[in-house]
């Protein structure tokens, strides 16, 4: 069977459908709760945007709700596909524009980090590239039926350092930034190697 059009390694896929299960729990009074207030699938995604300029904004005097937020965001990010499914509004679109949302979240706080002088902007700017690269090279991956067996997203290496200095002043971005820059490039290059044959195949 062919792997589902995401931007999951095979290995993330199986570690987290348990997950999957245990928060679909978590978020189900969320869910019910914005069903109730009249809100869309589309504008939970779209609601991470205002929040990433707004954790921008915190960073320098409020870091720890600037965490928090940005805890909110990844949740939302999680919140926008249960309520789609539970109100029967899950469409391709929704799912495009909520990765739209997602990268622009995650663009945002980066380049934040950097204009606020916690994250070099030559990192930043990798990041800023290789962070949809590496998602859209998994995406086209798995669609061609040649998913890659793991990879190593940021939320296991820079959202780590993020928590560190937002939470307790302790800089370790440059690093986890250029290590998540480099796992990525790592996914980037052997997903365009899969993909060389692959396409060539089917041309």
């Amino acid at each position: 069977m062919p792997a589902p059009a995401d931007s999951y390694s095979v290995l993330e896929r199986r570690l987290l459908e348990p997950a999957h299960r245990v928060l679909k729990t978590v978020y189900a009074p969320v869910v019910w709760l914005l069903a109730r207030l009249g809100f869309t699938p589309n504008a939970v995604s779209l609601s991470q945007v205002p929040l990433a300029v707004l954790i921008v904004a915190l960073i320098p005097t409020q870091p720890r709700l600037a965490f928090a937020l940005f805890v909110v965001t990844l949740a939302l990010d999680g919140v926008d596909g249960a309520l789609a499914r539970a109100t029967n509004r899950a469409t391709k679109f929704g799912a495009l524009l909520d990765q739209y949302a997602d990268h622009i979240r995650e663009v945002l706080v980066v380049a934040g980090l950097a204009a606020h002088g916690a994250l070099h902007p030559a990192i930043a700017t990798l990041y800023g590239l290789a962070y949809p690269a590496f998602n859209f090279t998994l995406y086209v991956c798995n669609r061609y039926g040649v998913p890659l067996p793991i990879a190593i997203k940021s939320y296991l290496t820079f959202y780590p350092a993020l928590f560190a200095y937002l939470w307790w002043g302790v800089n370790v971005l440059d690093v986890a930034g250029a290590l998540a820059v480099g796992l990525m490039g790592a996914v980037i290059a052997q997903g365009l190697w899969r993909l060389r044959a692959a396409m060539d195949a089917g041309r």
